[in-house]
């Protein structure tokens, strides 16, 4: 029975850190990271709005290139080089800080 409490543990812990969990919020940013199939950690950072993430979010797409939804304004210089130092350090370690 143990053994079988392990294995849902594991299970369970594995299908978590296949979704996003938030590692920090910054200058209005969200940083969030997951763990892809194979172990690879994927990070991202965008600015909390009404919608899905993808459509209705301001955020940094994976070369970090800045994307702004149609009727939004972009985020300040200085927000955006704090949302992109800190996706650095999101991909640099598992280790977040």
């Amino acid at each position: 029975m143990k053994r079988i409490a392990l294995l849902l543990f594991l299970i369970g812990t594995s299908a978590v850190a296949q979704r996003f969990q938030i590692l920090d919020r910054i200058d209005g940013w969200v940083i969030e990271r997951k763990l892809d199939g194979k172990q690879n950690q994927v990070c991202r950072a965008s600015v909390p709005g009404g919608g899905s993430w993808f459509s209705a979010r301001i955020h940094l797409d994976p070369s970090d290139a800045l994307v702004v939804p149609e009727g939004l304004s972009a985020p300040s210089r200085a927000s955006l080089e704090s949302a992109r130092e800190a996706l650095r350090l999101c991909r640099s370690s598992l280790l977040y800080f």
